[in-house]
């Protein structure tokens, strides 16, 4: 009996061990199990987080390296960023959340300009009008820009005019789509082969520097090094391509003066013109399409004193006695001084406009104009002196030239207008014409605007010379064959003219003061046109036989039958005795101080005897 009960009892032990042992040998595979999982979800998790992160870096290289570019062709450019990087991003409140997304829809990288809203001003060329306070800014000490052109060449502060899209996302061209493209190949190349040689830290040595680098001018400047010049083209092409979306259209411009209320611009007619009508040459036209004329709204510039006027003669019966004082036509035409508001006189763009600073605009050194067919309906082709014409209404109004912009031009009462259809230097589509010679060809009419009038073209006799015209000192034109008679007399005018030039007394070192006489002189040509000069005379030694031959350089006349007038008081001067009145100064042979010329300032006019 005993031993039974002790039988069953073993048995019961060693069946509760085996199933201890099994659940034990069963509780340590369980467990690791769970282990290799719950280390493969760690590496897993390990992995994405490496992924993430790798892929984050990539982006900032790529939009690292594409803000380098910009900025890079803004540097040769000399766009120049007047938004704090604060305030800029501070402005920006779309972050990147989406991985897909390398870019803010509104990029600060770009140089940021001052948001305006338009106003029309008189004028006749590309000068605008900005408020004081752009003018306190640009005076500061730490901004680094002169509007008066103080700089090395010499040449006034120029501003890009553009007319912001709001719907603008980057990147929005074909072109700087290409290049983010390009960029991202070249970064994953670089991080394909930091990985596989287990170098990921030498990436950032294969390719843009980062964001912080990026704002340092010493590695921007290596970088420049570094580029080739296919590089640099396709960085301009690019950035070119991208302004054309960033901005419904733009062109440029110079200041003409401080004087418009603080966020406002005054723009003249044909800056208005050129952002309001583009044209198959204009900066920012897509694939030479016209459809942004149409997405411009368009507003005109209200005279607060009109509403006022209105409100009061309402107010007055027609029965009253009371005397209405009306404006005098005269005096408001006499007001239209350049940079003076032009209310209700032409449209102006009904969005913001960005006045960019530029500070390294090209010189210029050709230009091809090509005629409206309105031009050529008035008889452009008929002109036997374009290069009167242009010196005239191009050379005294504008100071920049952009594609597209159109040059109006005056002859003798009737207007032509030019269309910039090239320059040279081409890679911003943008030159300065201050203080440069520009070599000026005139190129076909354009056959849709000739087909919108039916106006058959009368192309110029062909000729191997063309019009050069300097900004600075207008100098000796060669002109377009117009007729044999008219070239012979022309070279021979011009070679008299030049010997005489040659034959003036030399001008006082450009540092001396003391007894010196700035000159005018003002006059009429043979032909009609207005002609002005400047000298400086040492009114010790140069006499007066040397400034009427100034003066006769000037109007391509002869000496000894103009005389010199001057007013308030009026003193006339002749080389000749036959003047009937007034004061006459014959003795050739004396100096400038004896007939009472001082140092300083004088403004002669030329009258023929």
């Amino acid at each position: 009996m005993d031993f039974e009960i002790a039988a069953q009892r073993l048995a019961k032990d060693q069946k509760s061990a085996l199933a201890r042992s099994r659940a034990s040998r069963n509780a340590r595979a369980a467990s690791s199990k769970a282990r290799r999982e719950a280390q493969a979800a760690k590496a897993k998790a390990e992995q994405r987080l490496r992924e993430k992160k790798l892929e984050s870096e990539r982006n900032a290289k790529i939009v690292d390296s594409v803000v380098n570019c910009v900025r890079r062709v803004e540097r040769k450019l000399g766009a120049t960023n007047v938004v704090s990087s604060s305030t800029a991003a501070a402005g920006s409140d779309n972050t990147t959340t989406n991985k897909s997304l390398l870019f803010d829809k509104n990029p600060t990288f770009f140089a940021q300009g001052w948001k305006l809203q338009a106003t029309s001003i008189h004028g006749e060329g590309d000068k605008i009008a900005l408020p004081p306070s752009i003018l306190e800014t640009l005076t500061s000490n730490n901004s680094g820009l002169d509007p008066w052109g103080g700089n090395a060449n010499g040449r006034p502060l120029a501003f890009r005019i553009g007319v912001l899209d709001l719907e603008y996302e980057f990147p929005a061209s074909d072109k700087m789509k290409a290049l983010v493209d390009k960029i991202t190949q070249d970064v994953a190349a670089a991080e394909k082969t930091a990985l596989s040689t287990n170098q990921l830290s030498s990436i950032s040595s294969t390719v843009e520097p980062s964001n912080d680098e990026v704002m340092s001018e010493d590695s921007d400047d290596d970088d420049d090094d570094d580029t080739t010049t296919d590089e640099t083209s396709a960085q301009i092409e690019a950035y070119l391509d991208e302004l054309s979306h960033r901005y419904i259209s733009y062109t440029h411009g110079t200041v003409v003066e401080f004087t418009q209320e603080d966020g406002c611009v005054g723009l003249p007619e044909p800056i208005a013109r050129a952002l309001l009508q583009q044209n198959s040459h204009s900066l920012g036209m897509r694939d030479g399409s016209r459809n942004n004329n149409s997405r411009i709204p368009i507003k005109r510039t209200v005279d607060p004193a009109s509403t006022n006027t209105t409100t009061l003669s309402s107010k007055i019966d027609d029965d009253s006695d009371m005397d209405i004082v009306t404006t005098n036509r005269e005096d408001e035409d006499a007001e239209k001084t350049p940079g003076h508001l032009a209310y209700g006189a032409f449209d102006v763009p009904d969005l913001p406009i960005e006045i960019t600073p530029i500070t390294s605009l090209p010189a210029g050194n050709d230009c091809t104009f090509t005629p409206t067919a309105s031009s050529i309906k008035n008889g452009f082709y008929n002109l036997k002196d374009v290069k009167a014409v242009l010196e005239q209404s191009l050379m005294r109004t504008r100071a920049t030239l952009s594609k597209g912009d159109v040059i109006r031009t005056w002859r003798r009462g009737v207007s032509f207008d030019l269309i910039v259809s090239s320059l040279s230097p081409s890679e911003f589509g943008v030159v300065s014409c201050v203080n440069t010679d520009l070599n000026v060809d005139i190129g076909p009419p354009d056959e849709d605007d000739l087909a919108d009038l039916n106006v058959k073209p009368k192309p110029p006799v062909e000729s191997k010379t063309h019009h050069e015209v300097k900004s600075s000192a207008m100098g000796e034109s060669k002109g377009r064959m117009l007729s044999e008679d008219t070239q012979r007399c022309e070279r021979k005018d011009e070679s008299k003219i030049s010997a005489m030039v040659d034959d003036l007394i030399p001008e006082p070192a450009a540092d001396k003061v003391e007894g010196v006489c700035n000159v005018q002189i003002r006059g009429r040509a043979a032909s009609g046109d207005s002609v002005t000069g400047r000298r400086r005379f040492d009114i010790n030694v140069a006499t007066l036989k040397d400034l009427f031959h100034f003066a006769a350089t000037v109007c391509g006349g002869d000496p000894m039958i103009i005389r010199l007038v001057t007013r308030f008081p009026r003193r006339v001067f002749a080389l000749s005795s036959k003047e009937e009145g007034g004061q006459v100064y014959a003795n050739d042979s004396a100096t400038l101080m004896s007939v009472g010329i001082n140092q300083g300032q004088e403004l002669f006019m030329i009258e023929n005897m």
